[in-house]
């Protein structure tokens, strides 16, 4: 990761913040050790220059200044620092998870800031630093992603509120609402019909008129969209935790599915943010990379991992690639014409480390790999913003907020041109989102408290103050926060859920559950029951395999607390209602004795029992005995099993099925649909 010397005009601002660090002159040499300290910074430690400590105006008030200040971590040891986290407290009402990329700047200069935690969204003048508006939503509206049309409205995605509305940033009112899906994500404009796309985590993708009305398109596509793209002949909308890249006609039909980039023996996953990359047509994804390799769960810090660089580099950096190369373009065959595939120029490989890592991959519009950067020592990258010119991308870490380490990295784009580091640490806060403005003055978006900061060209740092009203919460913060092995607990359960992946754990394949709706009152834990109480998974696992200090009692408490008010997820509004209705008969009926073990509110007994389903072991393949899960939300979850045997849940009928695990045999196909649109709506 490099920060150019021979910067545009619109990136000057950043200039006063670059590490003297000599780097590689081209992608795929190691960077080396962490650099130099920022120039005139005083510091000596080579760790992220902290920001953390600048005072803030109150809420809407004017800010005060600060220059950056240094960091006293003494540089990154090959395990991280324990956070510190301060004491303890809980909200009253909890913090919705951290979610990313809720911050905008118009074409006119004003930014404008969603702030989920307090439904609420902000319309700031930067030249002032001031807060125009602060606009009051709905309790659960949970504004998410921003767009601004042709017209200079804004319009904000509602995650909770299954909503999209509209604002005139210009004079703080609310023109519009309008009825979208259960769980609005991605938002984009479209120029050429003035239609605003909205992307659900449900499946649907719909379009309305920017002025106003109601929706003039609306397809299911499938679970898990994310972010939406408009781009030329379709639309690009990605996929959360698989970390697809779909592309759609104009008909809703999906006509291919790109793969963002990850090396051997890791496997993409949970796509946070994707936005229009520097090119025409590009794409520009942050996202993890997950291992595929066994895991050793009996040795403290197995998550962890242990760092290295490059083969043969003799870098202790964590393996990091030092850019993102552009300057080649797509890469071509011998005959001139642009090679085909979804796969480009080599990357380095990035080998051992903590068994989920972060990385910035750019796809062109046929698909191809044109460029990737691992995010070194990156932690729940839950936002990338572009510079203006296209030089440089900006990463918000949310994992990295209690301790040392950077919340806030900068990716050069330019292979050329020698440059330097530039980590920000915001210390005892989350960065949940980032931009630049059209001067290249950039700008960080934290949770708690809600702060907006912006850094120009003077090296100096104000801070405004969003609101004073706290969302401070413990649990919350443990959970979001690397704990010592640079992963956090929303690294696996991102958005208080599942990343999808099917793990090697002590040789087995171990799927990694969800959390939304499914903890309090569901003990035993894990999937075979090993963990009498979340006490006990605690101990075992975020200070044992993640290498995190040992909670005390309260925060332990606290962290407990905050996952299960996790809420279970939405059912999406496209099942078929009859079909759900006879599935549900089925489901209750001493014929197929699904209730047998799957009864009460979350649909479990809390038994540990053996169906007949296999476990791959280095032994060879046997029977084991299994929790039965719940089933809140199980349509949101796939691949289902504990060794990820069903890709959907009509898999579980088929594929997946066995004797001892109910009486589904001699069910129809009509029958197994109706079955299977009754779970989808849990």
């Amino acid at each position: 990761m490099r920060l150019s010397k021979a910067l545009s005009t619109t990136v000057v601002p950043l200039v006063a913040f670059a590490a003297a660090a000599a780097l590689a002159n081209a992608c795929g040499v190691p960077i080396g050790t962490y650099s130099p300290p920022l120039s005139g910074s005083g510091s000596s430690s080579g760790g992220a220059p902290d920001i953390g400590a600048s005072s803030s105006s109150g809420s809407g008030g004017s800010s005060s200044s600060g220059a950056i200040g240094s960091s006293s971590s003494g540089g990154f040891p090959s395990i991280a620092p324990h956070p510190q986290f301060g004491s303890s407290t809980a909200a009253a009402v909890p913090p919705p998870p951290v979610s990313g990329g809720t911050l905008l700047v118009t074409g006119n200069g004003a930014v404008v800031a969603s702030d989920p935690d307090r439904d609420a969204v902000y319309v700031v003048d930067t030249t002032s630093m001031t807060t125009r508006f602060a606009i009051a939503l709905q309790p659960g509206d949970e504004p998410g992603r921003l767009v601004e049309d042709g017209a200079g409205r804004v319009h904000v995605a509602l995650r909770g509120g299954g909503s999209l509305v509209t604002l005139d940033p210009g004079t703080g009112a609310v023109l519009a609402r309008r009825a979208v899906c259960p769980a609005p994500r991605g938002v984009a404009w479209e120029a050429s019909s003035d239609l605003v796309w909205v992307a659900c985590a449900t499946g649907e993708l719909v379009a309305f008129p920017s002025a106003g009305g109601v929706a003039v398109h609306s397809f299911v596509i499938e679970r898990d969209l994310r972010d939406v793209l408009v781009q030329p002949g379709q639309l690009t909308v990605t996929k959360f935790r698989s970390a697809e890249v779909l592309r759609i006609d104009p008909s809703g039909t999906v006509v291919r599915r790109d793969k963002l980039f990850s090396p051997q023996t890791r496997v993409p996953h949970v796509a946070w943010r994707t936005i229009a990359g520097p090119l025409p047509g590009t794409t520009l994804t942050v996202h993890q990379i997950e291992s595929t390799e066994s895991i050793n769960t009996h040795v403290p810090g197995g998550y962890g991992g242990k760092f290295g660089g490059f083969p043969g580099s003799g870098s202790s950096s964590g393996g990091v690639p030092p850019c993102i190369d552009l300057e080649a373009g797509a890469p071509v065959g011998p005959d001139g014409v642009p090679a085909p595939g979804p796969t480009a120029r080599p990357s380095p490989e990035i080998v051992l480390g903590p068994i989920v890592q972060s990385a910035v991959t750019v796809l062109d519009a046929a698909g191809r790999l044109l460029g990737t950067a691992p995010v070194e020592q990156g932690v729940l990258p839950v936002d990338i913003a572009l510079s203006r010119d296209g030089t440089f991308s900006a990463i918000a870490l949310a994992g990295n907020g209690f301790g040392p380490l950077p919340s806030v990295q900068i990716v050069s784009l330019n292979a050329s041109r020698n440059g330097a580091l530039l980590n920000l640490a915001v210390t005892g806060k989350q960065v949940i989102a980032v931009a630049f403005d059209a001067a290249g003055n950039f700008l960080a978006q934290t949770r708690e408290p809600a702060e907006l900061l912006f850094v120009s060209a003077t090296k100096a740092v104000q801070v405004l103050s969003l609101s004073a009203q706290s969302r401070d919460d413990t649990g919350h913060d443990i959970f979001h926060t690397q704990a010592g092995g640079l992963m956090a607990c929303a690294s696996c359960h991102p958005e208080g859920g599942d990343d999808g992946h099917t793990w090697i754990l002590d040789g087995v394949l171990r799927r990694t559950p969800s959390l939304r709706g499914t903890i309090a009152g569901t003990a035993p834990y894990h999937w075979q029951g090993d963990q009498k109480d979340m006490s006990a998974l605690l101990e075992a696992v975020y200070t044992g395999r993640m290498s995190g200090a040992k909670l005390d009692s309260g925060q332990g408490a606290l962290l407990t607390s905050w996952v299960e008010s996790i809420p279970a997820p939405p059912a999406p509004g496209w099942v078929d209602r009859a079909a759900a209705l006879r599935g549900h008969t089925l489901f209750e009926s001493a014929a197929t004795g699904c209730t047998t073990c799957h009864s009460g509110s979350k649909f479990t007994n809390n038994a540990t029992l053996d169906v007949g389903t296999t476990d791959i072991a280095p032994a060879g393949i046997g029977r084991a005995a299994f929790q039965v899960p719940p089933l809140v939300g199980v349509g949101w979850r796939t691949p289902l099993f504990h060794d990820g045997c069903a890709a959907t849940i009509l898999d579980r009928f088929g594929q997946c099925a066995t004797a001892g695990h109910g009486a589904t045999s001699q069910l129809s196909k009509q029958d197994v649909a109706d079955l299977t649109a009754y779970l989808e709506t849990l």
